[in-house]
């Protein structure tokens, strides 16, 4: 049993909330629909993400670039001006992807995803070097110099997986990302760039490309503000008749991977710049079932308390499931990666948001399944009890889950028990809130199976299950005592906040 104990006016240390700096989309053209747009302002009302990042800028369907019979470029930046000018009423400021290929630019036909996002190199490098200084330009012109700096521009996708998401080779991808620089920072010296946002980890432990990438940006000199990749926690291990399984790696693994990350970044000759995250999920897969259960709120919580302090941000892959790489999920809970999912409902994995976003930024105390934090006048205490998978699930056995059964893959050890004593609350009258996130309690996919798992939820049956999203509430208050003493249980895949809040 966990032992939490300690005294309201211990002293603690800053605490950076780093899981809001980022969060993340499918792609740019998404962001132009209402559902999409009603979704994000949701987000922000509850949780307040920093910076947005998503595929496909400068994909066709954005319209910012064409050429004319003659091959005179044609820059028309009205889709992006809506996007952009919806971000920032919204709160949240773009992270910039440049990426993928407009038609006009590419040097041969690959392409990815259902919406065909061309993957190639630019025939063409001085015309990419002009499109890509008329577009911060444009954005410096429209929201000044002094908004833009605080922006990312990333270049490019994960173009370690070749002919998935680039066409060229790694020497191909270090050119364009050199070239992107420079025509960056001969803007303005200050505006931020990065990269290699390659995909999740090696076997042996190491970020794709993110050494090399280093050494490449040191031995040419460029410009290089910040690292980027996608740890996500999986490996693709071979079957016996050569078919390739996603798996899991343990329950440490993301934590691992951060600490790679900041060691190697320090070691390097670039040690002060930032590690932006800016993909991170249970999988990289959108249509994991997983990702809609109340397993995705204690694995959320504890890899982001555990990476606290390591990187600067670790951005969830994504916000919403209006997603279409591979088109449409077919069903209201398809495995979409979205914190909230395409009728508007959240999942539990928005309500681990949730309740991080409300941690103080003074931590207190912590452990392997805890933290306590404070602000001005209360006291966050966050406990959680995380459920790995079974042996067989995590290396590839996807046989014990399916739409109606999503729990069978996972280790249940049962619920956690904690033991909580604060001290100090003498001479104060104290609100004790318990906020309560698992299955029985707040998850709308384990609603939606008791309700009967309608395959197409009518609009009052939709309206029922979004009442029952999210942890329920338990108040009672503490006063004239100096010691609160209270035994938690925390269910399987559970995760609860307990606040202390001095009333006046």
């Amino acid at each position: 049993m966990p032992d939490i104990q300690f005294h309201v006016a211990d002293a603690g240390t800053p605490l950076v909330p780093y899981w809001t700096m980022l969060t993340t989309a499918g792609r740019a053209a998404e962001g132009l629909r209402d559902e999409w747009r009603w979704q994000l302002r949701a987000v922000q009302q509850k949780i307040g993400f920093s910076y947005i990042r998503f595929h496909g800028l400068l994909h066709d369907d954005m319209m910012i670039y064409r050429e004319e019979a003659d091959g005179t470029p044609v820059y028309n930046w009205q889709y992006l001006d809506s996007l952009f000018d919806f971000l920032l009423e919204v709160g949240v400021r773009p992270f910039v992807e440049l990426g993928f290929m407009p038609s006009a630019l590419r040097s041969d036909e690959k392409t990815v995803f259902w919406w065909k996002g061309q993957i190639s190199p630019p025939r063409d490098m001085a015309r990419w070097r002009e499109l890509v200084s008329a577009l911060v330009r444009h954005c410096i012109n429209r929201y000044g110099l002094q908004e833009v700096r605080q922006w990312y521009f990333e270049v490019w996708n994960e173009p370690n997986l070749h002919d998935l998401f680039w066409s060229g080779s790694q020497a191909d991808y270090f050119a364009l990302y050199q070239a992107t620089a420079q025509t960056i920072k001969a803007i303005d010296p200050h505006l931020r760039v990065g990269g290699p946002a390659t995909s999740n980890f090696d076997p042996d432990g190491r970020a794709p490309w993110v050494e090399e990438f280093l050494a490449y940006c040191a031995e040419h000199a460029l410009p290089l503000d910040f690292i980027s990749t996608h740890p996500y926690p999986n490996s693709w291990p071979m079957d016996s008749g050569g078919n390739q399984r996603m798996a899991y790696r343990d329950a440490k693994s993301t934590c691992q991977d951060l600490h790679w990350l900041r060691n190697t970044v320090d070691a390097s000759v670039f040690p002060g710049i930032e590690i932006q995250l800016t993909e991170w999920n249970s999988s990289p897969s959108p249509r994991d079932l997983v990702h809609d259960t109340a397993f995705m709120a204690p694995f959320i919580v504890q890899n982001l308390v555990w990476g606290r302090g390591l990187v600067d941000s670790l951005g969830f892959w994504t916000f919403t499931d209006v997603f279409e790489e591979n088109a449409a999920g077919d069903t209201i809970f398809h495995g979409g990666f979205g914190l909230i999912n395409g009728q508007g409902l959240k999942k539990p994995a928005f309500h681990a948001y949730r309740l991080l976003s409300k941690l103080g930024g003074e931590e207190v105390a912590a452990g392997d399944n805890y933290i306590v934090t404070r602000s001005a006048d209360a006291i966050q205490v966050l406990l959680w009890n995380y459920c790995h998978y079974t042996d067989a699930f995590a290396n590839g056995d996807r046989s014990q889950l399916t739409e109606h059964d999503r729990y069978r893959i996972f280790a249940d050890h049962g619920p956690l028990p904690f033991k909580l004593t604060v001290d100090g609350l003498a001479g104060a009258r104290w609100k004790c809130t318990h906020s309560t996130l698992d299955r029985t309690h707040g998850s709308v996919y384990d609603a939606w199976l008791a309700m009967g798992a309608p395959a197409n939820p009518t609009p009052d049956e939709l309206a029922y299950l979004e009442r029952q999203s999210g942890p329920t509430l338990q108040v009672s208050w503490c006063e004239g005592q100096e010691t609160l003493q209270q035994d938690i249980s925390v269910a399987p895949h559970g995760v609860v906040l307990v606040e202390l809040q001095r009333e006046y």
